[in-house]
C-alpha cells in the first residue's frame, strides 16, 4: 500500500499532467482557429485578384503566383473549366461535398498538412489548393513548451511534496512508531524533538508521555515483584481466581503439593481442583464472604493430605464489585498425623502382636504341659514358635524404619545409578520368583541416574518387587521398568496378579493396611511395606502412583523429578 506522500505525489502529478493536457489541447485549437480563420481571409483576397488577373486575361501572371507560392489553382464556371495550372498539390475532392460547411479544410498529405479552399466569385468558383505546415509546427513547439514548464512544475511538486514528507509526515510516522512501541510496552524509547513549530508540541508531550509511562511500569514492576516474591515463598498453597472462575496466579507451593501434570494458570478451577475444594470455591463465591475450613484431599489417588482453607473474595471498596477470590490452602498433614499416630499406634501395634504372641504363648504352654516329650510333636511346635517370632521381629524393623523416614527431614543423597538397583533387586528376588514359576521382565534402560539415598532407593525397589511376586499367580510375569521421560526418571513394577479396587488404592499405603490379610499374612508381610516406601518418596520429593483394576494386576511407578 502506497503512504501517504507517495499518494499526494501522484494525485498532485496526476492533476497537473492532466491539466497540462487539457490547456494544451485547447492552446491547439486555438492556434488552429485563429490559423485558419486568418489564411481563409487571405485565400479569399487571393482569389478575388486571382480571378481579376482571369478577367484581364494575364494567365501568364497567374501561372507565376501559382508556380512561386506551390500553389495548385483551378477556376471555372458551371462546368466550364476556365483556368487551372498543371503543378503544385493536387486539389482535395472532398471540398465539393455539399455536407462540408467551410470554405477551407486541412488534411495529411504524406508528411504535409495540405489546405483546400473553394469560393464563389462572379458565378465563377475557384479553388485553391497548396500546403501549410504552420499549424502543425506552431502546435509542436506549444506542446514543447507546456512539456518543459510541466516537467519543471513536476520537479517543484516533486521537491514541495518531499519537504511536506520531511517537515511533517516523516515526524508523524516517527510519532506513530514510538507509540506503537509504547503499547508494546518499550517504555524507554524517545522520539528526536523536531524543530518544526506545528509538530514540536507533538513530539515533546509524546516524549513526557513515554517519561510518565515508564515511571509507573518501573512502580508497578517493583510492586510486582514484591507481591510475587511474598507470595512464591508463603509455605501455603495459594490460588487467585478472577470473576469468570479462571485461575490466574498459583504459587510454588501449590505446585509442589499438588504436582499438577501442566501448569494450572487461565484454566478454569470448576472441575480441575477436587471437588471438595471447589465446593467451598463455590460457595465463597456465591456468599461473597470468607470461608474457613479443614479438608481432606487425596493426591494423586495415594497421598492424603489435610489443609486448613481459606476462601477470601476479593472486592471493591464498596464491596458492592467482585473481582475474583483467594484461595488459602495451609498444610496440617504432619499435626493430623500425630493425632492420629497416637490414637492408632497402640491398637494397630496391639493387633500385629496379639496373634503372633497368643501363638507362642499357646504352643509354649502346650510344651510345658508334656507336648516336649514328644519329640516330633516338639519340633513342629518350636518350628511355628521361631516363625511367629520372625514375625515379631520383622514388624519390629519395620516399624523402626518407618520411624526413622517419619523422623529424618533430611536424607543423604547422591548421584546413583537407579538402572544398577534394579538390576541387583531382580538379581535378589530371582530365587523367590523362581519358587513360584513367576518371570522376571527386564525393561530396564542403562545409564539412568538419580540423586538419591541408595540404600533407601534400593528399599522402594524391593519392596514393589516383593509385592509383585507375592501377589502374582504362579506361572505369571511380572514386569519392572526404568526409564526417562523429560525431566522425570521413572521405575514400574507390573504384575498380573489379583488387582487392587478404587476403594483400596485410597488405603493402601497407610499403616498395616492389607487388600487380602490372608496372603499378606501367608507371606510373612507386616502391612508397612507400601507405607515406608511412600514415605521414602516424600523424603526424595518424588510420588508414588499405583494404576490397578481387580483380577487385572496392579503397576506401581515411583517418579523421582530432577
Amino acid at each position: 500500500m502506497l503512504k501517504f506522500h507517495q499518494r499526494l505525489l501522484f494525485l498532485l502529478c496526476t492533476i497537473v499532467i492532466f491539466s497540462f493536457l487539457a490547456l494544451g489541447a485547447i492552446i491547439s485549437h486555438v492556434i488552429y482557429n485563429t490559423v485558419a480563420t486568418g489564411q481563409e481571409g487571405d485565400l479569399e483576397h487571393q482569389a478575388i485578384h486571382l480571378v481579376n488577373l482571369l478577367n484581364d486575361g494575364k494567365k501568364s501572371e497567374m501561372q507565376d503566383i501559382a508556380k512561386s507560392e506551390k500553389l495548385t489553382i483551378y477556376i471555372k464556371k458551371g462546368n466550364d473549366e476556365l483556368f487551372s495550372t498543371k503543378q503544385g498539390t493536387r486539389i482535395n475532392d472532398d471540398i465539393n461535398n455539399e455536407a462540408n460547411p467551410s470554405k477551407l479544410m486541412y488534411d495529411k498529405v504524406n508528411d504535409d498538412r495540405r489546405f483546400t479552399f473553394k469560393t464563389s466569385i462572379n458565378d465563377k468558383d475557384v479553388l485553391i489548393s497548396g500546403v501549410n505546415n504552420e499549424i502543425l509546427e506552431l502546435q509542436i513547439q506549444i506542446w514543447k513548451y507546456i512539456a518543459l514548464i510541466g516537467l519543471f512544475v513536476l520537479i517543484i511538486i516533486f521537491l514541495v511534496v518531499r519537504s511536506i514528507n520531511r517537515t511533517y509526515i516523516r515526524p508523524i510516522n516517527e510519532v506513530t512508531y514510538a507509540t506503537n512501541l509504547l503499547a508494546e510496552g518499550y517504555y524507554h524509547v524517545r522520539v528526536p524533538e523536531s524543530n518544526v513549530k506545528e509538530t514540536r508540541e507533538l513530539f515533546v508531550t509524546t516524549n513526557e508521555l513515554a517519561r510518565k509511562l515508564q515511571r509507573l511500569n518501573h512502580k508497578q514492576k517493583l510492586q510486582s515483584n514484591r507481591l510475587k516474591t511474598t507470595v512464591e515463598n508463603i509455605p501455603s498453597s495459594i490460588l487467585m481466581i478472577d470473576k469468570y472462575g479462571e485461575i490466574v496466579v498459583a504459587n510454588k507451593s501449590f505446585y509442589n503439593v499438588f504436582a499438577p501434570e501442566s501448569p494450572v494458570v487461565h484454566k478454569s478451577y470448576v472441575g480441575f481442583v477436587d471437588s471438595k475444594l471447589q465446593k467451598l470455591i463455590t460457595e465463597a463465591f456465591k456468599v461473597e464472604k470468607p470461608i474457613y475450613d479443614q479438608i481432606e484431599l487425596t493426591i494423586d489417588q495415594v497421598h492424603q493430605k489435610y489443609f486448613d482453607t481459606a476462601c477470601v473474595p476479593i472486592l471493591s471498596k464498596t464491596k458492592k464489585n467482585l473481582y475474583g477470590m483467594v484461595v488459602v490452602l495451609h498444610d496440617i498433614t504432619n499435626l493430623k498425623k500425630l493425632e492420629n499416630l497416637r490414637r492408632e499406634f497402640v491398637a494397630n501395634v496391639s493387633h500385629e502382636l496379639k496373634t503372633p504372641i497368643t501363638s507362642i504363648k499357646g504352643f509354649a504352654e502346650t510344651l510345658l504341659d508334656g507336648a516336649k516329650d514328644d519329640e516330633q510333636t516338639l519340633n513342629e511346635f518350636l518350628q511355628i514358635i521361631s516363625k511367629e517370632s520372625d514375625r515379631i521381629e520383622t514388624l519390629v524393623f519395620d516399624l523402626l524404619d518407618l520411624s526413622h523416614v517419619e523422623q529424618q527431614t533430611e536424607i543423604t543423597t547422591k548421584l546413583i545409578s537407579l538402572s544398577e538397583v534394579a538390576e541387583n533387586t531382580v538379581k535378589n528376588m530371582q530365587t523367590i520368583a523362581e519358587d513360584k514359576k513367576i518371570t522376571i521382565v527386564n525393561q530396564i534402560d542403562s545409564n539412568i541416574v538419580i540423586e538419591a539415598n541408595k540404600d533407601k532407593v534400593s528399599q522402594v525397589a524391593l519392596n514393589l518387587l516383593s509385592n509383585a511376586i507375592s501377589y502374582s499367580k504362579e506361572s505369571s510375569e511380572v514386569i519392572i521398568r526404568v526409564y526417562r521421560e523429560a525431566n522425570r526418571r521413572i521405575m514400574e513394577v507390573q504384575d498380573f496378579g489379583i488387582g487392587i479396587s478404587k476403594e483400596d488404592q485410597k488405603h493402601i499405603f497407610e499403616r498395616f493396611y492389607r487388600v487380602d490379610k490372608a496372603r499378606s499374612r501367608d507371606s510373612g508381610g507386616t502391612g508397612l511395606g507400601l507405607s515406608i516406601t511412600k514415605h521414602i518418596m516424600e523424603a526424595h520429593n518424588g510420588r508414588i502412583n499405583v494404576f490397578s483394576r481387580p483380577n487385572e494386576g496392579s503397576t506401581f511407578r515411583v517418579t523421582f523429578f530432577e
